[in-house]
């Protein structure tokens, strides 16, 4: 996969759970934005049902406590969206270049870990091939 197949897998992984209620409900509104009248009545995008999706998100939430510091960086860009980096690098005393690095860095190795999670889980569920039980 390429950096920008992985980088659109990302972004595809954070609408995916902006998506999922269970996996990640929305972020609240501040209280002057919840006065103000909407224009349309709230409805929440439906996101694809990608099964490989919910593997890197295990992969991901898995991660997490491991590298604490990429996984901030990922779950800032990607899942909160947040803009500019700059802003967000100087917010968490790095460089901009070392968030980019921590965010790459984090993705590909998601991406590695949900691939062997994938396998493990078809690996036990697989139906295994038995002998035909002949009637009497």
């Amino acid at each position: 996969m390429t950096d920008q197949e992985l980088k659109a897998h990302c972004n595809q992984w954070g609408y995916w759970c902006f998506s999922k209620r269970y996996f990640a409900p929305p972020v609240p509104q501040n209280i002057l934005a919840q006065l103000q009248p909407r224009a349309r009545a709230p409805k929440e995008p439906d996101g694809p049902l990608d099964a490989d999706m919910a593997f890197f998100n295990m992969a991901i939430h898995g991660m997490a406590e491991e590298d604490q510091e990429g996984a901030i960086c990922f779950s800032l860009y990607y899942f909160h969206g947040f803009r500019p980096v700059k802003a967000m690098a100087a917010a968490l005393n790095i460089g901009t270049r070392t968030f980019y690095d921590r965010m790459d860095r984090f993705s590909r190795r998601a991406h590695k870990m949900a691939a062997r999670i994938k396998a493990v889980h078809l690996a036990h569920t697989a139906v295994e091939k038995r002998e035909p039980v002949e009637a009497d």
